[in-house]
């Protein structure tokens, strides 16, 4: 059984019950522009899931006002010319150029992003944000670059701190920047490659070294200290432009 979802309203906040048949507990998430996220069991009483909301109230609200300062620091960006987008932590101006091929695509230089459409596909009536290709082109680009030099960094830090992972592969998730399996096998966020060099490194040392503690322990973050001296900056800084990715969502 795949369960249901109820939608109802909490203090003004849309919120979206999600009933589990084998769930024990209750559970909240928040994201930003969605409603509230519940997750119960089929039979928790609405009563149990509003007290549970009412407990939460000030966590809630708390949380939107960081989500709304958020949105204020990294307003949303639309795929248009004149927009500026980062890649390797330096923002590009996007330019648009007219091609006589057949295909889109992306291509990039120190100050720019130039997204290349075909001179049969251009109408200067529609926008770019919602040109067929634009995002779809965006996100190729973005991943086939993340993956070809984030792959680079790996082996050669692997090579630096003498720890191999048994496999590499590149994952999409909203906020989660890397894992690393009791198989040795190290999942990386292709959107990384948003970010300054500094900050890719930083992910992928802490990744490495997993491999040889696979807890946070004193040990572990000694590790990571060896090769990154200042990493608690460094995660500051991951933890409050981790929306900069956003533009790079299917859902943009």
């Amino acid at each position: 059984m795949s369960g249901s979802v109820e939608l109802f309203d909490f203090a003004n906040w849309a919120v979206e019950l999600h009933r589990k048949p084998f769930r024990r507990s209750l559970s909240i998430y928040l994201y930003p522009n969605r409603p509230i996220k519940v997750v119960a069991n089929k039979v928790t009483s609405q009563k149990t899931v509003l007290d549970f909301l009412t407990t939460k109230r000030e966590w809630i609200e708390k949380n939107f006002i960081k989500f709304d300062a958020m949105a204020e620091l990294y307003p949303k960006k639309t795929i248009q010319a004149g927009e500026k987008f980062p890649f390797l932590g330096k923002d590009r101006e996007l330019k648009v150029v007219i091609t006589l091929g057949i295909k889109s695509f992306v291509s990039l230089s120190d100050d720019n992003i130039f997204l290349h459409i075909p001179k049969a596909q251009w109408d200067a009536n529609t926008s770019l944000e919602h040109h067929p290709k634009a995002l779809a082109e965006f996100r190729l680009f973005y991943k086939r670059e993340a993956i070809k030099f984030i792959s680079q960094k790996v082996q050669h830090w692997a090579e630096v701190m003498k720890l191999y992972p048994s496999q590499l592969k590149f994952r999409e998730q909203k906020t989660r920047w890397g894992s690393c399996s009791s198989r040795k096998v190290i999942n990386l966020n292709w959107r990384l490659i948003v970010f300054s060099e500094e900050i890719i490194d930083y992910v992928i040392i802490h990744e490495l070294s997993h491999l040889r503690h696979m807890d946070h322990s004193a040990k572990f973050w000694g590790v990571v200290e060896q090769y990154v001296p200042d990493y608690a900056r460094i995660v500051k800084t991951l933890k409050s432009s981790q929306n900069t990715t956003d533009f790079l969502s299917e859902r943009n």
